[in-house]
């Protein structure tokens, strides 16, 4: 058997020969997966925009603009898992990753007409798009919240950020402007409500380089084109150009008796007042109050009246009237209305008064009522009615009676300001007028006035009749018969001139004439001398004389 067994041959496996034909899908499989993975890696960062409406939004339309270039598309857009927005998914470029850091910002681009003019009409033919303001942050974010509008502060923008917190209806809105002096200085950035506080808080920016110009002492009031107040001094009125109407914002000063101060940090907060005068009056913080008991009536008198000492500012009204939980109820019931006053030392700069603190301040005052020192209530103006506190010293000197404290405030003495008894003066005039008969009176001038009537009734008849006179025929032909008499005469006057005949026989009859009254002297003098020698002649004897018997 084992000569039948035949050694085995063994052969060489076959190698299996590719052919040339799958090198084609060979390329083609690896190009393809290059293709992919260049597409994976230029697709870049897919980030979620949370919108609280997605109006105008289209995936693979809507575009993410940075600087008017595109960055990026709205790949997707569905409503958000509580269904009270939207959510949009954008693929941006891969370049834009470094951008995507937390505190950027996306608004939705489209037509809006604000106080800062019309923006975004490019929408209107090319859609809406959505705007991209990178940030400054280091932490990267793939979620934003887009904002309802755009953003006021451009993109690195040097300044200062501030803080202004408010308790007033001050209405300002984002995108006001700041304003120093007519310059537009920075925008309201933000505003925000303190429920909890019942505070408005604004976020300001003011730009370089005015941020400099913000100082620890810098106080904020809203700015308006027209504002109107009635004050103890009457009525103010302050208007600005159409502008500053239509505009409004904020803008701030220093007092000018306040030196700068420090340079503002940022985040700094600063209150706003409503108006210039409360920020004027705010830096009065040191303050003492006084109740006063007025028998006059305090209609007129308003919190933030002035209280003067001869002219002079030294306090202002608090509280008309004043009902304090301290305050005794004795006086109420006397009719006498207690109104609350403080005196504001700072007002007093320069003067010892200003040094004083409240206990020195009521000392000095304890020894000025016995002197006569009395609060009253003055007219401030007469048009409104406005009431202001002066003090005074009177003829009411010697000691004060009343208590000098009615629970925690000290009192302050008041006399009657004589307003009361000049009122009744003039009810009186006025009932004396009333009793006046003027019935007669009115008889007689409506008599008087029909009689003048007439008389102007007759003058304009008279005048009438002249303007036909001086426009008839006949006087129309008087200049030219005056013109003639007028050279008759004056052909007459020249008849009688030196040289004319008349004037030569003239000459010559007066001569004779001289001659004749020359002869005639002689005679008359006889008759003056003997009247009788006209009958006897000039040689008549002498009468005799009559002599004694002898």
């Amino acid at each position: 058997m084992s000569d039948l067994l035949t050694e085995a041959k063994i052969r060489p496996p076959r190698r299996i020969k590719l052919s040339p034909v799958w090198l084609v899908p060979l390329a083609a499989a690896l190009i393809g997966a290059w293709l992919v993975y260049q597409n994976i890696a230029s697709q870049g960062p897919e980030i979620i925009l949370q919108l609280d409406n997605a109006e105008g939004v289209e995936a693979g339309k809507t575009v993410v603009k940075l600087h008017n270039v595109d960055v990026g598309l709205v790949e997707k857009v569905r409503l958000s898992k509580d269904y009270t927005g939207a959510i949009a998914e954008v693929r941006m470029k891969a370049d834009m990753d470094p951008l995507l850091v937390e505190d950027t910002q996306f608004w939705v681009a489209k037509p809006r007409v604000g106080r800062e003019g019309i923006s975004g009409l490019s929408t209107i033919l090319s859609g809406v798009y959505i705007q991209m303001r990178p940030g400054n942050a280091q932490d990267p974010a793939r979620r934003f919240q887009v904002l309802e509008r755009p953003p006021t502060i451009r993109i690195h923008t040097e300044g200062l950020s501030l803080e202004l917190v408010s308790t007033d209806d001050n209405s300002l809105t984002i995108g006001d402007p700041v304003v120093y002096q007519g310059q537009e200085v920075g925008q309201i950035d933000t505003a925000e409500f303190n429920a909890s506080a019942l505070e408005m808080h604004y976020g300001v920016f003011i730009r370089a380089p005015f941020d400099a110009l913000i100082t620890e002492n810098v106080q904020f009031w809203p700015r308006s084109g027209i504002i109107f107040e009635i004050t103890s001094e009457g009525l103010q009125v302050q208007t600005g150009t159409l502008e500053t109407m239509l505009a409004g914002g904020v803008t701030f000063g220093i007092p000018p008796d306040l030196k700068d101060g420090k340079q503002a940090e940022q985040g700094a907060i600063f209150r706003l007042y409503p108006s210039r005068q409360a920020a004027q009056q705010d830096r009065y913080d040191h303050q003492y109050k006084y109740v006063i008991l007025f028998d006059d009536s305090v209609r007129g008198l308003y919190p933030g009246a002035a209280v003067e000492f001869r002219g002079v500012r030294v306090g202002t009204v608090l509280n008309v009237p004043f009902f304090g939980d301290d305050f005794g109820m004795e006086y109420s019931q006397t009719f006498r209305i207690p109104v609350l006053i403080a005196f504001e030392p700072q007002r007093l700069a320069g003067t010892t008064w200003a040094q004083f603190d409240q206990k020195a301040w009521q000392q000095h005052l304890n020894r000025l009522f016995p002197r006569g020192l009395r609060a009253t209530i003055k007219a401030a103006n007469l048009l409104t009615g406005a009431m202001f506190v002066d003090l005074a010293f009177t003829d009411q000197k010697g000691a004060h009676h009343e208590p000098a404290f009615q629970g925690q405030y000290p009192l302050l003495p008041s006399r009657s300001s004589g307003l009361a008894s000049i009122e009744e003066k003039i009810t009186r005039l006025l009932d004396k007028l009333n009793e006046l008969e003027l019935a007669p009176v009115l008889t007689k001038l409506q008599h008087t006035l029909e009689s003048t009537s007439e008389v102007m009734n007759k003058s304009q008849n008279t005048m009438d009749r002249l303007n036909s006179l001086l426009g008839s025929e006949a006087m129309g032909k008087l200049p030219t018969e005056f013109n003639a008499t007028l050279d008759e005469l004056r052909k007459t006057l020249n008849s009688y001139q030196q040289g004319a005949p008349v004037y030569d026989k003239l000459n010559r009859s007066l001569d004779r004439l001289n001659q004749v009254l020359d002869d005639l002297a002689p005679f008359v003098e006889t008759l003056h001398n003997a009247p009788s020698a006209l009958f006897f002649g000039d040689n008549a004897p002498e009468d005799p004389i009559p002599q004694a018997a002898k």
